[in-house]
Formats: structure tokens, C-alpha cells, sequence
């Protein structure tokens, strides 16, 4: 198979126009690592109140698992929320499952397949700005708030809860239970359990205790936290753009359909 190459000093300029590319692929992820590193830590700084909006200092606890401000409440789960429990019934609903890092998600496009029963009969209702975790899989921190549907069904073996929203933000909770420090209580909430099979149902899980700042203040959380992860997003639009536009470049110039400047390939002609 014969090929056609460009003059050497012509390659030589190519390669040096789609190294420039690379250079801002690059330069852009090594900002969003930094970004999301960033984002860790605020997220941990500002949801277990080590740091506050605003800048005020105040006393603090002793807790058994972190320390938290004296002047926010630490209250178990079932005192602002409560379980939910309908069945889907002969109802045509979107089946959800939850994933660790992703939330709840459409189970036929998270899967690819068909994973769920053919009678749906006995799934759970789940509504938005619900929580539901699947009990046998709550320690992996498998549970979901829902935003993206205004409702779902999901496998009977969830727990489903709903929050007083005149007490606690859903997004802020959401926030705080997906932390490393969660995930690690949920694992201990599971291994002290008395349901035999490892699970967590809603009579444990309601004994676990959060925190919970004064609402103005949860919502400037959420509010600063989702700022910084939507500049994590536009970071990551912004590499894709970089890729698809060298592809682009690629194809144009190595089938000859673009010439480089000859006053740039100048530039690379030996001397």
C-alpha cells in the first residue's frame, strides 16, 4: 500500500503544530486535577464545618467519628426524615439503580442491559429530591439523590427516605453522605447491624447521626461547592475540545487537504 508524505521540513512543522494541542490538553488536565483536588478538600472543610462561609470561628465538639462546630446540630437521620414506602403497582415507570460515584441513573442505560425483574409490580416508588440506598450495598456508599427525573422506580431491597425540607437542604445531605467519613460509618452501621444478611435497613440507618448547619448556611455550601465543580466541568469540556480539534487538525493535514504556511515551513528547512 503506497502512501504519499509531505517534505520532511513540512512534517517536522505539522508535528510542531499539533504538539501545541498537546500542550493545552495537557496543561488543562493537570488544572483539573488540581481543581478537583481542590475540591476535596473544600468539600470537607466546609461540610464538617473546619471552615466556614464567612470566616467565623467558633467552638467546637468532640465528636466520636470528627469534630463539628457547637453551634450546629447533630441529630440522628430519623429525626428529619422519614421512610417512604409505595409500590410501583401495574404502573409503566423509569427502573433507577445507584451507583457509588454517579447517584441514581437509569438502569438500561447504566448497565446496557436488562438487569432488573420483568414484574415490577412490588418496586419502590422513589420521587425527586428522595434518597434511596440499596441496604445490602450501603457501605460501598451506593446511595443517590434524585434530580434528574421527577420519578423512578427502584428494586424492592431499597430504602427510600425523604427529608424536612424546612430543616435540611437534600443536596447538602447529599454532599455529606457521600464523604469518605460516611462511607466509613455506613460500613461500621453495617457490620454492627442485627440484620443477619449485612444489611442496613431504616431502623439502623435512621440512628445515624449528621450534621446540620443552619440552613442559610447549607445552602451557601451547596452553592459554593456545586461553583467549583462546575468550573471542574467546563475544564473538562474544554480538554475534549482540545482532542476533537487536534483529530480534526490531524485529518486535514496529514491527507494534504491543509497545507502549513510555507513561511512556517521555512522555519524547519536545514540550513
Amino acid at each position: 500500500y503506497e502512501f504519499q508524505l509531505p517534505p520532511l521540513p513540512e512534517q517536522k512543522a505539522i508535528a510542531a503544530l499539533l504538539s501545541t494541542w498537546d500542550e493545552a490538553t495537557e496543561k488543562t488536565e493537570k488544572l483539573i486535577q488540581a481543581k478537583e483536588r481542590w475540591l476535596r478538600r473544600t468539600m470537607q472543610s466546609l461540610l464538617f464545618g473546619h471552615s466556614r462561609i464567612g470566616g467565623s470561628k467558633r467552638n467546637s465538639i468532640e465528636g466520636h467519628f470528627f469534630n463539628y462546630p457547637a453551634d450546629w446540630m447533630y441529630k440522628e437521620i430519623g429525626s428529619v426524615a422519614h421512610e417512604v414506602s409505595f409500590r410501583n403497582g401495574n404502573k409503566h415507570e423509569i427502573v433507577l439503580s445507584c451507583s457509588k460515584h454517579s447517584g441514581f441513573v437509569n438502569s438500561l442505560d447504566y448497565f446496557g442491559k436488562k438487569v432488573f425483574s420483568h414484574d415490577t409490580s412490588n418496586y419502590k416508588v422513589i420521587k425527586r429530591d428522595q434518597f434511596g440506598y440499596p441496604s445490602n450495598h450501603i457501605e460501598e456508599g451506593s446511595i443517590g439523590l434524585l434530580e434528574h427525573c421527577d420519578k423512578g422506580i427502584v428494586s424492592p431491597i431499597y430504602v427510600v427516605f425523604e427529608v424536612d425540607q424546612d430543616v435540611v437542604c437534600p443536596n447538602y445531605l447529599f454532599m455529606l453522605l457521600k464523604t469518605s467519613i460516611y462511607k466509613h460509618i455506613f460500613r461500621v452501621s453495617t457490620s454492627s447491624s442485627v440484620d443477619r444478611r449485612g444489611s442496613l435497613r431504616w431502623g439502623e440507618f435512621s440512628k445515624i447521626k449528621i450534621l446540620i448547619p443552619p440552613l442559610e448556611e447549607q445552602i451557601k455550601i451547596v452553592e459554593t461547592v456545586l461553583d467549583l465543580k462546575n468550573e471542574i466541568t467546563f475544564l473538562c469540556q474544554l480538554a475534549e475540545r482540545y482532542r476533537v480539534q487536534k483529530r480534526g487538525l490531524m485529518q486535514k493535514l496529514l491527507t494534504g487537504e491543509w497545507r502549513v504556511k510555507p513561511d512556517i515551513v521555512n522555519q524547519y528547512m536545514e540550513a
